[in-house]
């Protein structure tokens, strides 16, 4: 009986464990702070134009092109209250937004 154990993967790579905060990337999700629902996504700012810059109404510093950040809206009144905010800075807000 031959030995499975050094064939490897059937695909000749070896197997790399799921990133779980990547596939969480631009996933949109729910989230209740101070009983105000707000629609949350993480994004990379990747996509965004090169002049585009956005500032974090938590901390008031900015936030630029291709830098990781969460951008996050009431789901009641709509996207018209879209704010994007630095990682840690949307953990700690509480709201609510203008």
């Amino acid at each position: 009986m031959k030995s499975r154990r050094n064939r490897g993967s059937k695909w000749g790579a070896e197997f790399q464990p799921l990133d779980l905060e990547r596939v969480r990337i631009g996933v949109k999700r729910t989230e209740l702070k101070r009983g105000v629902e707000y629609s949350v996504q993480t994004t990379t700012g990747a996509k965004a134009e090169d002049d585009k810059s956005w500032v974090c109404p938590n901390c008031h510093l900015g936030i630029s092109k291709g830098q990781s950040h969460t951008v996050a809206w009431d789901s009641v009144r709509g996207v018209d209250t879209r704010r994007h905010f630095h990682n840690a800075c949307w953990k700690t807000f509480q709201g609510p937004l203008l």
